[in-house]
């Protein structure tokens, strides 16, 4: 044999040529199916779609052969499948960079999913904890005083607990509207202590700041003005914004972190403590949220600071 011949036709140390063996190692296509845990008919479909062709079809019978090298590229489409790209997608993300992107952005997403769950759990195990297992509810709460400070507020006459956060907006709306320099968070104000969640009046509040140049000293003597409610705001048209001061208040806090929409059986358990040992309290129940929807991206980190006054 000639080096040309060599070269042409390299034999391997079992006497075949690379070409026999690579012909040898040719699957049908139940082989192929069987080695990427599918299915013929999977690949059949994934053929219509332009997405995966056998090595090579027979011109006499047809049979589709494969190779097991082609195994690889099978499960690439798969992986990026299970991701949920959808499959007149995939023949564009197949290529390694598109694809590898695609699956970075994919981690970083669930990563983040799992992050939401853990906290989910934290917060699951610590209202648990306070609804069924706290035998001494003293212990939850922390002596403070409130106050005093100036506040921005807005009252509204037939609250909903669900729209607070719609209130908080428009609240923020007038504040930078008069450019007024507030605190970044807000208070809302139960003027009732009954349980009415689409039928309660409420005030909605903003601390000042101090550099505010307003003499509120004579709480009695503070002017209310009706506010002008633009057409394709809130529907409220009988708020009422005006300044007030809020006095130095000694209350008992309970910090909750959590979602909105467990709220009202918080207070149900916190409000069996003051039931229960006879304790009057000495003013509106309030809200102190330090961090919420408008500057946090999950709900189990909102932290709402709620104040009973003693």
């Amino acid at each position: 044999m000639t080096q040309g011949q060599s070269q042409v036709n390299p034999s391997t140390s079992s006497g075949l040529t690379l070409s026999q063996v690579e012909e040898s190692k040719r699957l049908a296509i139940k082989e192929f199916a069987q080695i990427c845990r599918t299915t013929p008919r999977t690949l059949r479909f994934y053929e219509q779609k332009g997405l995966f062709k056998p090595f090579k079809v027979d011109p006499e019978n047809k049979y589709r052969l494969y190779h097991p090298r082609q195994a690889r590229d099978f499960l690439k489409i798969r992986l990026l499948q299970n991701f949920h790209i959808p499959l007149g997608q995939i023949k564009k993300k197949i290529k390694r960079s598109t694809a590898e992107k695609y699956l970075q952005e994919e981690l970083k997403r669930i990563t983040e999913e799992i992050k939401e769950k853990e906290r989910e759990y934290k917060f699951l195990e610590k209202i648990k904890y306070l609804l069924f297992q706290e035998k001494n509810l003293r212990n939850v709460f922390k002596e403070k005083t409130f106050g005093p400070f100036k506040i921005f507020c807005m009252k509204v006459e037939h609250g909903e607990y669900a729209k607070i956060t719609d209130y908080v907006k428009f609240l923020w709306k007038e504040a930078i509207r008069r450019k007024l320099n507030c605190e970044n968070s807000e208070i809302t104000f139960y003027l009732k202590d009954v349980y009415n969640p689409k039928n309660t009046p409420m005030e909605i509040a903003l601390i000042l700041k101090n550099n505010n140049s307003l003499s509120l000293r004579e709480p009695a003597k503070q002017s209310q003005e009706i506010a002008t409610v633009a057409k394709g705001d809130l529907a409220m048209t009988n708020n009422r914004f005006y300044y007030k001061f809020y006095p130095k208040t000694k209350i008992m806090a309970y910090e909750y972190t959590g979602p909105y929409e467990y709220l009202i059986l918080v207070y149900q358990k916190l409000y069996s403590y003051f039931e229960d040992n006879k304790i009057d309290l000495k003013g509106f129940v309030f809200e102190a949220y330090k961090h919420g929807p408008l500057n946090t991206k999950s709900k189990y980190d909102y932290q709402t600071m709620i104040g009973f006054p003693i």
